[in-house]
């Protein structure tokens, strides 16, 4: 994926809005949950493509230690002018050379993985987080997840034969994204395999918004106490293996293995 890809991307669909809409403060909501879990009060983290800054600044007014990397610029900018004083780096998830070796108690790639095309690209990006972290340490690694695209974009809008005529969609029904395109999809199989590949222990895996992007719109028309409800929902069923896979993202939790 060329960098200038994602940066049109994101200069049009700003991190920081998605994030603020319903569906979006629900991730944000279930992934601060989890976070929470394994964080105490002299955790040093790592946010790995940090977007605009939500979950940095969340977690700066926490009291907690946090440095930032992203890759674009504008979204660097937005950061910078919403907290001057954050530590926050321009850079590639998969070379990081000015971080220091075993840094972080806990490391956040909550996006990049989204934009790395195939296994290989994935492994340089879950490979640099496992050197930054500490032995023992966790890596929060979020995914799209297949079964969302195909059914929201390849059926609902009724696109399927047409990209699996193209190859684009295998007989699996599993996105083949090129090397060219925006985003990679994959199901727990490949979670499975990359972590293999790179020696990373799974402590858990969960849904940040398991139904929510396929309710947009009616979680908009949702009253305050029934929204509250659905977050509620959502923190207490989102580690349910029989649910982990429908939603649009997946978050891995990995520890880095102890010498």
């Amino acid at each position: 994926m060329a960098f200038s890809n994602i940066e049109r991307h994101y200069n049009k669909h700003p991190e920081d809005l998605r994030l603020q809409r319903r569906h979006g403060m629900v991730e944000f909501a279930t992934t601060m949950h989890h976070l929470h879990r394994f964080l105490h009060p002299d955790t040093s983290l790592l946010d790995i493509g940090a977007g605009t800054g939500r979950y940095t600044s969340a977690l700066m007014a926490e009291g907690y230690r946090v440095k930032a990397v992203e890759l674009v610029q504008r979204n660097i900018d937005v950061f910078l002018k919403r907290e001057p004083t954050a530590d926050v780096v321009r850079g590639d998830a998969r070379h990081m050379p000015f971080i220091p070796t075993a840094s972080a108690d806990v490391t956040l790639l909550l996006g990049p993985l989204y934009h790395l095309i195939g296994d290989e690209e994935k492994l340089r990006a879950l490979n640099e987080a496992k050197r930054v972290t500490k032995p023992g340490g966790l890596i929060f690694v979020a995914y799209l997840m297949n079964e969302y695209s195909i059914l929201s974009y390849c059926f609902d809008e009724e696109r399927i034969g047409g990209l699996m005529a193209k190859g684009v969609v295998d007989n699996n029904y599993h996105i083949q994204a090129q090397a060219d395109e925006l985003y990679d999809y994959v199901r727990i199989e490949d979670i499975d395999r990359l972590n293999q590949k790179a020696g990373l222990q799974r402590v858990t895996i969960f849904s940040p918004d398991g139904a929510a992007d396929y309710m947009r719109t009616r979680l908009n028309r949702m009253s305050e106490e029934t929204f509250a409800h659905f977050i509620a929902y959502q923190k207490r069923i989102s580690e349910r293996p029989d649910l982990i896979g429908a939603g649009s993202h997946v978050v891995d939790v990995v520890k880095v293995p102890l010498p």
